[in-house]
């Protein structure tokens, strides 16, 4: 029973390092370095011409979904006009990036950082 715990295990730290992996090197392709802000992901699914976008007004506000897939990377967007409420970025169907305005006390401008799954017991 232990022995199967201990492989599914790491088969789960397995399939989350490469998720994390995949999404280092993708940020990495988005800005130039191994991390990336909420807000600097926030603009790269705005931007991207691939992203899929729906604009929806409830109770007088105008809000924008986005959606865009690349590869293995699946990311999700939902503003206000200029501010982000909420951003989630999966890899491997794993979430990476999970921010939602009111909840999360960070600045949107904080970097985000992944974990080293590899070295971890």
């Amino acid at each position: 029973m232990n022995n199967s715990f201990n492989t599914l295990l790491n088969k789960a730290k397995k399939s989350l390092n490469q998720a994390f992996s995949h999404a280092k090197d993708t940020l990495y392709s988005i800005t130039g370095t191994s991390s990336a802000s909420v807000q600097q992901i926030a603009d790269f699914v705005r931007n991207h011409p691939d992203a899929k976008v729906v604009k929806k007004e409830y109770i007088g506000i105008t809000l924008t979904f986005y959606e865009l897939i690349q590869g293995e990377m699946r990311y999700y967007l939902e503003t206000n006009y200029a501010k982000i409420l909420q951003l989630d970025v999966h890899s491997h169907n794993h979430t990476v990036v999970a921010y939602r305005s009111y909840r999360d006390n960070l600045s949107v401008n904080t970097p985000v950082k992944f974990p080293d799954l590899q070295n971890a017991k």
